[in-house]
């Protein structure tokens, strides 16, 4: 993983995002929600300080309940519908890229996986990652 700056946006261009770094971990989620939001099995999100992050362009925000009780917000495109990011309540001082959207997605390396109980039986996640 990287200790200098990450960026990316989405499909169409409209929105830019960077952060200053580092970043803190990158890991693949398979709870449901992640599920809706990628149209995959999982999602894998990479997490980096919320501190010296940027976007540029508007994004739109949804917003739901997570599983801990507090809100989560998903930041996307409203014109080419790309994931960008998250941001939870319960972790504010943490921004959660979505991998897919990153410039250059082949710098991080996924180290974990979490809510491995809800994946599909389909969605092969790797065994040798706690």
């Amino acid at each position: 993983m990287s200790s200098g700056e990450i960026s990316g946006g989405c499909a169409c261009g409209a929105i830019r995002y960077a952060a200053a770094g580092p970043v803190k971990f990158a890991l693949r989620c398979a709870c449901r929600d992640c599920q809706h939001d990628s149209g995959a099995g999982h999602g894998i999100h990479v997490g980096v300080p919320r501190d010296g992050f940027a976007v540029t362009g508007s994004p739109t925000i949804y917003t739901r309940m997570g599983d801990s009780g507090a809100a989560v917000h998903k930041a996307f495109c409203p014109t080419c519908g790309c994931p960008l990011y998250g941001l939870a309540d319960r972790a504010p001082s943490t921004v959660l890229l979505v991998a897919g959207s990153l410039d250059d997605p082949a710098r991080i390396t996924p180290r974990k996986v979490i809510w491995r109980q809800s994946a599909q039986p389909w969605d092969l996640l790797p065994e040798d990652i706690p």
